[in-house]
């Protein structure tokens, strides 16, 4: 029996659907009876559910609702989520979203049966699933790295302490000579930890660029995928709000859209793309937060430019002079800092930070300097300074007798 089903009027139910006993056993089957009991639990109308999806950017007419009910069309993965959204009271949170998951498993598995007669629908779900398993080896990624950050800071408490006491012993001297040689030893052992867990965080954090970088361009391959299915049926592809705007204005009205939706996180992660894929367009999106008094967005955005941008980058932006902040002394306005200093101070990895000083001081920078002591005043000064002496003690065992730059941020 064909996976197809029957459209004869026999075997009607509510809203003119088709019994399910009259579905052919198989994956659709499995799927029709997950969708009508979402769309059941949910108390709505076809004409409800039309209407809800019209307020997902999803354009459906109750005529092809009545089909995915029906079982004569599969939806797309997208469609699945927005009947889930449509459908579920609470569609926000983990439960509901491991839901649309298993739903989108049903959905593969009919795909997946009729691979042949739906080569277009293999590729939308294939790329997908593509793109799902990088975004989790991502995730995953991210995480390591911030364990081996924790590991990090660990280490270097560790090695603080042993200098410490060392020094301690050291001004003591007398008999504490074996006491001197352990605490040297197990300094030796935590610099040397530092140095490795340091280089393990530097290839992390290209790991999780690689990762970021994968997921777009499988994004990319969605779209593509997406408009040839549009395009073989002959209908506008259903498409969910994109998190990958083309200009600075689609990228404002997105953010403040999702926003107003409680959706944080998708508005986060669309800046954080925007500021890896357009660096250059920073400038422009904080004045469009400026001028419509989103302030906050302003402030995220310019953390999430301090996180991901490189140092080099993050000096050519406050180079723009747009970031200044100013203020009227006896008439006359002068400048009293720099917001984009400001959340590099604050959430710069230490790396780039570093780049970012060694960018002033080759340049001869001092008010960026000086903004920059500022800002990185909360900053644990163990940490910076710890990243530098270990910079030096490489460079001097690469290069005996090299001078040391000074890398002194604090006043």
């Amino acid at each position: 029996m064909s996976p197809e089903l029957g459209s004869g009027r026999t075997g009607r139910g509510p809203d003119r659907l088709a019994l399910l006993d009259n579905v052919p056993e198989g994956p659709r089957k499995v799927l029709v009876a997950r969708l009508r009991t979402l769309r059941e639990a949910s108390g709505l109308t076809l004409e409800q559910l039309r209407q809800g999806f019209a307020e997902q950017g999803v354009v459906l007419s109750v005529s092809r609702l009545s089909k995915f009910l029906n079982g004569h069309e599969i939806p797309s993965r997208a469609q699945i989520a927005a009947f889930h959204q449509v459908c579920d009271a609470e569609p926000e949170t983990a439960r509901a979203q491991e839901a649309v998951r298993t739903t989108q498993k049903m959905l593969y598995a009919v795909v997946d049966a009729e691979r042949e007669r739906k080569p277009l629908r293999a590729r939308e779900f294939d790329v997908e699933e593509a793109r799902e398993q990088q975004e989790l080896l991502r995730v995953e990624a991210a995480a390591e790295l911030g364990t081996l950050r924790e590991e990090l800071e660990h280490e270097r408490d560790l090695r603080r302490k042993a200098e410490e006491a060392l020094q301690r012993l050291a001004e003591q001297a007398g008999d504490h000579a074996r006491e001197i040689g352990e605490l040297t030893r197990e300094r030796d052992a935590a610099r040397g930890r530092v140095a490795e867990l340091e280089d393990a965080i530097a290839q992390g954090e290209a790991v999780v660029r690689l990762r970021r970088s994968e997921v777009r361009h499988l994004d990319e391959m969605v779209a593509e995928t997406a408009r040839e299915i549009a395009r073989y049926e002959g209908t506008a592809a259903p498409t969910a709000p994109s998190t990958a705007p083309r200009s600075v204005t689609d990228l404002f009205a997105l953010v403040e859209k999702l926003r107003d939706e409680d959706r944080d996180a998708t508005a986060d992660n669309a800046v954080a793309t925007f500021c890896d894929e357009s660096p250059e367009g920073i400038p422009a999106l904080w004045e469009e937060f400026r001028e419509h008094g989103r302030k906050l967005d302003a402030e995220r955005l310019l953390a999430a430019a301090a996180r991901i941008c490189g140092g080099v980058q993050l000096y050519h932006l406050c180079r723009t002079g747009t970031f200044r902040r100013t203020a009227f002394i006896l008439d006359t306005e002068v400048v009293t800092g720099d917001h984009l200093i400001d959340s590099i101070g604050g959430e710069a990895p230490v790396g780039e930070l570093a780049r970012f000083g060694k960018a002033c001081h080759e340049r001869d920078d001092q008010e960026a300097l000086g903004f920059l002591a500022a800002a990185c005043q909360n900053r644990p000064e163990a940490a910076v300074r710890d990243y530098y002496r270990e910079r030096d003690l490489r460079m001097n065992a690469l290069s005996p007798g090299r001078p040391r730059p000074r890398w002194q941020f604090w006043r």
